[in-house]
């Protein structure tokens, strides 16, 4: 079976998918922060906490990926504990929440495809084209504790230079590594097989034989579409299985699927054994 779904399609849901993928940076932890000075902030966490701007959404057709963007982010940062020298004798003690008005995020979803130790083949991805923007001009931070008057401008100078960059790289290496652990894992486990849902034992073998092909139009898959009894295993229909296209550009449908009799006559037989079609007919319609 080839499958093709028009770009334009799958970017109506652009900015669930944003959302949905950048509420994992909620509760992210950022590192300890210290200097050689014995300032630090400890105990730190990150949260979203708004999207104001629109989410854009393009394709990366050299790098096989589809690209999310979003100009302006909302976002807050907290730390439990802080310390500040202030001067050799002032130390300024307490807990700190930063609001940061504006942080554009970037990222692209790349499809690629994973052999498994046993050799079955199926999709993965990766992060691609990232990008973290805070804008250090659109910070506003308050400070509860000692010292706040003597600590306010010199704080901020330690936190729009360390404690940012920081938070640029945390979020980064998360949106980097940590959406593509999540996904792959899910499909690696499934080893290319999934159980038809109501049917039981109906199996479908969707191993896929080349990775997923994105275009400037269309996000193009192809899989084996083989349907199966799971007690009695893959029958192989014994059915040449033609060259088919992933889509027809003459044709106007923004989703197109190309099955060949291969993926028919498995259905059918499976849907026979499954069904136990041909013992409920000589049960019911052959006289004993």
């Amino acid at each position: 079976m080839k499958n093709s779904l028009d770009i334009s399609v799958i970017s109506q849901a652009k900015d669930v998918w944003f959302d949905k993928i950048i509420s994992t940076l909620n509760g992210l932890k950022i590192p300890d922060v210290t200097d050689d000075k014995g300032n630090y902030l400890k105990d730190n966490e990150f949260f979203i906490e708004g999207r104001p701007d629109k989410v854009d959404f393009t394709t990366d057709v050299p790098q096989n990926a589809v690209v999310f963007s979003c100009k302006k982010i909302t976002a807050k940062f907290k730390t439990k504990h802080f310390r500040y020298k202030v001067a050799p004798l002032l130390v300024s003690k307490g807990n700190a929440e930063v609001k940061m008005n504006t942080i554009g995020i970037q990222f692209g979803i790349q499809f690629k495809l994973k052999t498994l130790p046993d050799g079955r083949q199926v999709p993965n991805i990766a992060t691609v084209d990232l990008k973290v923007d805070i804008d250090r001009r659109d910070i506003k931070i308050h400070l509860f504790g000692n010292l706040l008057t003597d600590i306010g401008s010199l704080f901020e100078v330690f936190f729009k230079g360390t404690v940012v960059d920081l938070i640029n790289k945390t979020v980064n290496f998360t949106l980097e590594t940590g959406i593509p652990k999540a996904t792959n894992a899910v499909l690696n486990l499934t080893d290319g097989y999934f159980p038809i849902p109501f049917v039981p034992n109906l199996v479908v073998d969707w191993e896929t034989p080349s990775a997923a092909i994105v275009t400037s139009t269309a996000f193009e898959i192809g899989v084996k579409g083989l349907m199966f009894d799971k007690r009695i295993g893959e029958e192989d229909p014994a059915v040449a299985i033609p060259e088919l296209p992933y889509k027809d550009a003459s044709k106007t449908q923004a989703y197109q699927a190309f099955v060949s009799s291969y993926a028919i006559d498995g259905f059918t037989d499976s849907l026979v054994e499954v069904m136990d079609i041909e013992g409920w007919f000589n049960a019911t319609m052959i006289p004993s």
